[in-house]
């Protein structure tokens, strides 16, 4: 494919979180323009592509994807259908942003890895926090020795801000209640923070885990109406990381929202917390170091970690836009490090191993 300055984009699913997050995120870059979206219905789709001035509306993605203009198609849409609209954009032969998880199963991950890399066409998955400019500095302090040699991490997340929280979901998040659809806490809230632990220090080596469906019968906030649940709401992870760090990560789906994620080595550690009050991958982050003496640094993100995506205004679309940001360069022909399907296959082989870890009780090696 021709190479551009600016690139046209093709959402699947503009209603939620293509709307919430990639719109703005799309907007914010002059790289970028989203040409077009893909709904279910036609009066959905046009309204969605009225709302966000976007200038053509499909309710199939094949026929958006086979458009000349469009370059990249963006599927934002629930996880059991990315397979399906995955495979629509690769028959068209165009690059894929897919959000996270890619798919709801490792075979089916490991399905489309495979066929992108046949298509011969540039792929990234929704793993945004990488992108995020204060994890990519921290991930720097890390390999630059500013800690010392890390011993240990922790993160403690506490999620009411996430769809199905303290026993109640809306309608549009049901499908989360159901382990099959292969999105949940494990698989969303506590994926995206293991995946900047791997990303930052070290991938996993071996997990042992606890997860627990707590709330089992959750009311949908629309009809009052109980439905019942079997995806787990509490993660319970310990590890070891290939280099030797010792792990430990609970998401819990109650509590004061925030989070705190603490890299602990022989000289000092690092520790991010919540500057908007969002979740962990969607946050900007405050990060602070603290000295073996006690002696605590606030510490600034350097410009140069927010690339062209500098000017992105907080929100859901930040770190979205920042990965946009990185693809860009790949399209471009630049060599740079993404979160590519090939690292979306290694982080469902780490969400089964975890799996495996909790319903046997025993330890497992993470491939």
């Amino acid at each position: 494919m021709e190479k551009k300055t600016r690139w046209g984009v093709g959402i699947v699913g503009a209603g939620g979180w293509g709307g919430l997050a990639h719109v703005p995120a799309l907007a914010s870059l002059e790289t970028y323009e989203a040409k077009a979206v893909t709904g279910t219905r036609p009066e959905s789709a046009r309204a969605a592509a009225e709302r966000y001035g976007i200038e053509r509306f499909y309710t199939e993605a094949l026929e958006m994807a086979k458009q000349p203009d469009v370059d990249v198609v963006a599927v934002t849409v629930k996880v059991p259908e990315h397979d399906r609209l995955i495979r629509a954009a690769f028959e068209a032969s165009k690059h894929v942003y897919s959000e996270w998880p890619l798919a709801r199963t490792t075979a089916e991950a490991k399905a489309l890895l495979a066929l992108a890399e046949e298509r011969g066409v540039n792929h990234i998955v929704g793993l945004q926090a990488r992108a995020n400019p204060t994890v990519r500095y921290i991930r720097d302090l890390v390999v630059n020795g500013t800690v010392g040699r890390v011993l240990a991490v922790n993160a403690v997340v506490t999620l009411p801000v996430f769809p199905t929280t303290n026993g109640t979901v809306d309608l549009a998040h049901v499908y989360l209640l159901d382990e099959s659809n292969g999105a949940d806490q494990l698989t969303i809230g506590a994926a995206h923070v293991l995946d900047a632990i791997e990303y930052i220090v070290a991938p996993f080596a071996e997990v042992s885990a606890t997860l627990t469906t707590q709330y089992s019968e959750v009311n949908v906030l629309e009809t009052g109406k109980t439905v019942r649940a079997n995806a787990p709401d509490h993660v319970l992870v310990a590890g070891k990381l290939a280099q030797g760090a010792l792990v430990s990560a609970q998401i819990v789906n109650a509590g004061a929202p925030g989070f705190t994620l603490r890299i602990i080595g022989t000289e000092g550690e690092l520790i991010a917390t919540p500057r908007d009050g969002l979740m962990f991958q969607m946050d900007r982050l405050n990060l602070s170091i603290v000295r073996p003496s006690g002696d605590t640094e606030a510490l600034e993100t350097p410009d140069v970690y927010a690339s062209i995506a500098r000017d992105t205004p907080p929100g859901p679309g930040y770190n979205v836009a920042h990965l946009y940001a990185l693809f860009a360069e790949r399209l471009a022909g630049g060599e740079v490090e993404l979160p590519n399907f090939a690292k979306a296959v290694r982080m469902h082989r780490l969400m089964d191993a975890i799996r495996t870890a909790s319903a046997t009780g025993v330890r497992q090696a993470v491939e």
